[in-house]
């Protein structure tokens, strides 16, 4: 099957199912450094070099090529960009309201003007990972209220890359892309001598960039469930981008080539913006709780909060400029 076929087929959906997967790796994955501490190793870091949470960052970031490359052709800039805002931000919004109520009662103690600051910080992705004084710190991991957030900002600027890549006319071709990947690609063994923010981004970029590739060639590019586990494997023994491209192909060929799930609603945004407060406030609650029990206990107790994201905010929000429009 080719991926054009199956994204013409209705498989579209699978991708958001498998979008909640990624969110539930990442709160798995956090579960460990939440319980035992920073610098604990998640799980698969010993294995492949980066954790769970790690992978599925990553993986976050090659559907997000595939899916806002087309989003940013079929739109105006001014369409795509509030598109964009009506997806990430009124979400943020509250999630962050809750992420400081949640600090506050955990002893939380700044002024004010503070947690003014840390509010309008977050909110403008300026610094999503900005620590309120006292809260939750007796934790192993005290602090940070809210860290997942941080890869929102370096999301946003790869929407910004995407759009101007479009506008140059730069995406038309798929040799194209394919030679931008290749140089991002490259640039990624010099993320050591970088500064932090760029070292941080350019692996990101690089998934993103594949996911761009990925919809160029849509026509071209088969689909295999079998070579989809085989890549999946060699993410084990792969180095490094060639890991991360192995991943991306598993991922895509093992969620379309399946029969077209049917879903009413996409709660990964929520399970991704709460997933961390909820792991702190359950760890504030009950000191000493293991990385495996804090893992299941997250995933249920972050659930109602996805519910009523998605359902109160976040599809409201979207669905209001279609109603504005058709009216």
């Amino acid at each position: 099957m080719k991926l054009a076929d199956a994204l013409l087929s209705g498989r579209t959906e699978n991708l958001d199912l498998l979008r909640v997967v990624l969110a539930v790796c990442v709160i798995v994955s956090h579960a460990w450094p939440l319980a035992l501490g920073p610098g604990t190793s998640e799980p698969l870091e010993h294995l492949t070099g980066r954790s769970l949470g790690g992978w599925a960052v990553l993986m976050f970031f090659f559907l997000s090529g595939l899916l806002i490359t087309a989003s940013a052709e079929r739109r105006t800039s001014k369409e795509f960009w509030r598109a964009r805002i009506r997806r990430i931000f009124p979400g943020l919004g509250v999630a962050l309201f809750v992420t400081l109520v949640l600090a506050l009662i955990s002893g939380a103690t700044p002024f004010a003007e503070e947690a003014a600051f840390w509010y309008f910080r977050a909110i403008t992705l300026v610094s999503i990972e900005h620590q309120i004084p006292g809260a939750f710190a007796a934790n192993p991991y005290p602090g940070v209220v809210n860290g997942p957030l941080w890869s929102l900002f370096h999301e946003v600027l790869a929407y910004g890359c995407c759009v101007a890549l479009v506008s140059l006319g730069a995406l038309q071709r798929g040799s194209h892309i394919l030679g931008l990947t290749a140089v991002i690609s490259a640039a990624n063994l010099w993320t050591d001598v970088m500064p932090s923010r760029l070292a941080t981004f350019l692996p990101l970029l690089f998934a993103f960039s594949l996911g761009m590739a990925a919809f160029r060639l849509q026509t071209r590019l088969k689909l295999r469930s079998d070579l989809g586990i085989t890549s999946a494997l060699a993410v084990f023994f792969l180095p490094g981008m060639l890991a991360v491209l192995a991943l991306s192909y598993a991922v895509l060929s093992l969620t379309l080539v399946t029969r077209p799930v049917r879903t009413t609603a996409d709660y990964s945004y929520g399970f991704y913006i709460y997933g961390w407060p909820v792991a702190q406030f359950i760890v504030h609650l009950q000191p000493g709780v293991g990385p495996v029990a804090l893992a299941a206990l997250s995933l249920v107790l972050t659930l109602p909060f996805a519910m009523v994201s998605w359902h109160l905010v976040e599809r409201p929000t979207m669905t209001f400029r279609k109603a504005m429009v058709a009216s």
